[in-house]
């Protein structure tokens, strides 16, 4: 019965042919693949073909094992982790009344794009719609995509069929299982940098079309709504229904003279220079008068500090 497979250590996963009386030899170099050729030449093709056999069941418990082992100690990781990235990767301001997932759209800047000898392209960035606007309940979570179950594992797959019964089987085994936990432990750390890097790429994107819809590059989605007061189906029956439509999702607005510009004016001071007003020859200052700044001095244009929008080093994942 196929269940998910409990850690292991490496030695455990060597080990879990070895019989009884097996001695562990130290310093044990090579590859399992070495020590098949190495038995096809010394015995008959039906020993090869069982080293064969061997080497494939060893290679498979070992890539299981190493990747359950290391899933382990990621999800234990990001478990003690969890509230700070409930609070940098917070999708739910991002979402569109509520309701509606919004769009991800990836950037990518400077392409060169050459078609033929006499032709080139060059663009400072493009920018593209990678998944489109949909309704959901709830909004995404880090979990969605940083939640890793441990592979399944039938212990009634490893035939007795199959038990090593020489010292060079028993050497193919371990080296199998050595080489398949290895690869299992590089699966896992390519799972958790893909998870990561997907996570990024959506909320970098999510809130790329929140701004690109403040400054009018892309519209927001239509959604259209209609009211029902009782819906009859069969044995059930619903009242004060409300029916949701994306009729018309969002789409780039390639009219540049509507849109808005990104920078803000001051709100305590005006940043033209105007003609002084005329006064008096020779007017005393006032104390008060002296202390104020001018108006250069007082306007100060926004900072340029952007959203965080991902951990910084360090925070990534799970050392």
């Amino acid at each position: 019965m196929a269940m998910d497979m409990p850690p292991m250590t490496l030695e455990d996963a060597e080990r879990l042919y070895d019989k009884p009386a097996y001695v562990q030899q130290q310093g044990d170099t090579g590859d399992a693949k070495s020590a098949v050729e190495a038995m096809r030449d010394e015995k008959n093709q039906a020993s090869a073909a069982r080293g064969e056999a061997i080497l494939d069941a060893a290679l498979q418990v070992g890539v299981k094992a190493g990747l359950a082992w290391q899933l382990t100690n990621i999800n234990k990781a990001l478990k003690v982790r969890e509230r700070e990235f409930d609070t940098v990767y917070d999708f739910s301001s991002l979402m569109i009344q509520d309701r509606v997932v919004p769009p991800v759209i990836t950037e990518a800047r400077h392409l060169y794009n050459q078609d033929g000898d006499y032709t080139l392209r060059l663009s400072g960035a493009a920018y593209k719609i990678e998944s489109q606007a949909r309704f959901s309940s709830v909004p995404p979570s880090w979990r969605e995509y940083l939640t890793f179950p441990l592979p399944s594992f039938d212990r009634t797959s490893l035939v007795s069929a199959l038990v090593p019964r020489s010292d060079e089987e028993e050497r193919v085994w371990k080296l199998a299982v050595r080489e398949g936990w290895k690869q299992g432990v590089e699966q896992a750390n390519l799972m958790l940098t893909y998870g990561f890097d997907r996570m990024n790429r959506d909320i970098d994107g999510m809130r790329r079309f929140s701004e690109f819809a403040r400054h009018g590059q892309v519209t927001l989605p239509i959604i259209s709504g209609a009211a029902i007061p009782v819906t009859k189906e069969g044995r059930s029956m619903a009242v004060d229904e409300t029916l949701l439509r994306i009729t018309a999702l969002p789409e780039f607005n390639d009219n540049m003279n509507v849109w808005r510009s990104s920078i803000a004016t001051s709100t305590t001071a005006d940043p033209v220079r105007r003609a002084a007003p005329a006064r008096a020859a020779n007017p005393a200052p006032s104390p008060a008068a002296a202390r104020q700044p001018a108006a250069a001095e007082a306007f100060a244009a926004p900072g340029g500090s952007r959203l965080r929008t991902q951990p910084a080093a360090g925070e990534g994942g799970p050392q």
